[in-house]
């Protein structure tokens, strides 16, 4: 992250199930004495799979160096038809699951600074008296920690509040393959002079 005026933004994303190791080899910062930290050599481990970096620079010259790897994390709370998605926009389906014992869900990690809008294409189930109380969607806005929850074959559009959200599935939709398929276009991309990088910290 050396040489780039303004903000930049670096997002990096392993598998549901790594965390992530990240060491500052090196930095040139020029903090006002208020805000200073020693950058160089410091190092950190996640909690989860998902690291986002972000630095300010006002002149060209300064900036820091980084390095990180990845590592099973131990205390993962993942299911194995859990999805991840880091793309900007997309078509996915529900995954599904036999065992009614666990939920299964998708996270989507969209570049940094936009905001996902999640618009259902497709409900394919057939709800009755049975299921149609315990089959639903629910889609948590990260960012606010907020949740809304979506019943029925009435399709609907969400908004995010940033550039994450987990839908999850629940009852008919873990056991039918393709019963939910939406699509996510990201909003609002980046201003002028803002730049993103995804798994690439050394080229921001």
């Amino acid at each position: 992250m050396l040489d780039v005026t303004g903000r930049c933004t670096i997002s990096i994303g392993r598998p549901l199930d790594e965390v992530i190791h990240i060491k500052v080899e090196s930095g040139s910062l020029n903090c006002r004495k208020s805000k200073l930290y020693q950058t160089s050599h410091s190092e950190l481990t996640t909690r989860t799979n998902i690291l986002l970096v972000r630095q300010n620079l006002v002149t060209p010259g300064n900036g820091v160096v980084l390095t990180y790897s990845s590592q099973k994390n131990m205390k993962s709370h993942h299911q194995d038809c859990d999805i991840q998605l880091f793309s900007a926009r997309g078509i996915f389906e529900n995954p599904t699951m036999p065992n009614n014992n666990h939920t299964c869900r998708v996270l989507i990690n969209a570049p940094p600074s936009v905001k996902i809008r999640i618009q259902a294409l497709h409900i394919g189930l057939g709800f009755n008296s049975t299921n149609a109380q315990s089959t639903y969607i629910m889609i948590r806005d990260t960012d606010v920690l907020k949740t809304n929850v979506f019943k029925g074959q009435k399709l609907f559009l969400w908004h995010s509040s940033g550039n994450m959200a987990e839908i999850e599935f629940h009852g008919e939709y873990l056991r039918t393959k393709g019963s939910f398929r939406p699509s996510y276009p990201t909003e609002h991309p980046l201003q002028p002079g803002q730049t993103w990088q995804h798994l690439s910290p050394h080229s921001c």
